[in-house]
């Protein structure tokens, strides 16, 4: 799996550099117009010891297998710009299609810094 290093744009308005899959880039959102304006790493996998920012996102959600043996997916896609957290497009219920792959939106998760 390819990956690509693209911007992030914090609450704040900073611009950060962030590094995605090319399949969660392409359904993240448009990245933020300019330069980045913060050396600090937005981090999708940021564990609460770790320095930097762990940017906002949405948890998604799917059902794998047959009944009786079925099971829940899920998995976090951060949104590259907070116009695009708060527009429709992530909003719960909404459905997002990652690799031919239909998600559901669970919940959003806001930045955490």
């Amino acid at each position: 799996m390819a990956f690509l290093r693209t911007k992030y744009e914090a609450d704040n308005g900073e611009i950060h550099p962030i590094r995605l899959n090319t399949l969660t880039a392409a359904v993240a959102g448009t990245a933020p117009e300019g330069a980045t304006t913060s050396d600090i790493i937005a981090k999708v996998s940021k564990s609460n010891r770790e320095f930097g920012i762990r940017p906002r996102g949405v948890i998604l959600t799917r059902t794998v297998g047959t009944a009786p043996d079925t099971f829940t997916r899920r998995r976090f896609l951060p949104v590259l710009t907070e116009a695009a957290w708060g527009g429709s497009g992530f909003a719960p219920d909404a459905t997002i299609t990652i690799n031919s792959i239909a998600w559901k939106v669970l919940r959003k998760v806001p930045e955490d810094f």
